[in-house]
């Protein structure tokens, strides 16, 4: 009889924790998020920020993001593409396809890769060498040139939030650097595309 009753428990607990976790799924804000190119990206650098911004705005938000694939064909049934202009009906029809109560489009603006010359590092390389001797200083003198030299990846987005009735929620615009120790080996407009994603989801999330 007592096992019995331990069986009951469970069930009406797995059953309770079932429909509360299906409770907090429809709970979840559904949101439509669009990453475009309004300066030169390359494609496959594009697709991964795509990936890692639905990736963020799941995590941040704590909502649904929709599929790319979703996205796709929901900009096709409607009729309805995203670019540099958007009407409001053209918001609501994809809203209304997709059944988002938030549209956010993140269109970055700028991808920057410059390369730049520092010549106070040069010099401080080269004057943390002036004890050496003239051999030595002629082999470290190319390093120096070279330690002086540094790239800095920016990239800027410009960030949208519309409610299914096409309304303006929230705008942004934010920029970021990718500028690590070995910057001319290493710093990449990904990196800083990321870094711009996750600043702009900090602000978004306020009004998902």
């Amino acid at each position: 009889m007592l096992d019995r009753t331990r069986v009951i428990a469970r069930c009406v607990a797995v059953v309770l924790l079932v429909v509360a976790l299906g409770a907090v799924a429809q709970g979840r804000d559904r949101v439509a998020l669009f990453v475009q190119a309004a300066a030169a990206v390359p494609t496959a650098d594009l697709e991964l920020v795509r990936n890692y911004a639905a990736q963020q705005c799941s995590v941040i938000s704590g909502g649904e993001t929709c599929s790319q694939g979703d996205l796709m064909l929901a900009q096709r049934a409607a009729n309805a593409y995203v670019g540099n202009s958007l009407t409001v009906d053209a918001v609501q029809r994809l809203a209304s396809n997709l059944g988002a109560d938030h549209i956010v489009i993140l269109r970055i603006v700028s991808w920057e890769n410059d390369i730049t010359f520092r010549p106070e590092r040069s010099l401080l390389l080269l004057g943390a060498t002036s004890f050496l001797d003239t051999s030595l200083k002629l082999l470290i003198s190319p390093l120096g040139l070279l330690f002086g030299i540094e790239r800095k990846a920016s990239v800027s987005l410009f960030a949208t939030v519309f409610s299914p009735r096409g309304d303006v929620e929230f705008t942004t615009t934010v920029s970021a650097d990718d500028r690590p120790l070995f910057s001319l080996l290493t710093a990449d407009p990904v990196e800083a595309a990321k870094k711009a994603v996750d600043a702009a989801m900090y602000q978004i999330v306020v009004v998902l």
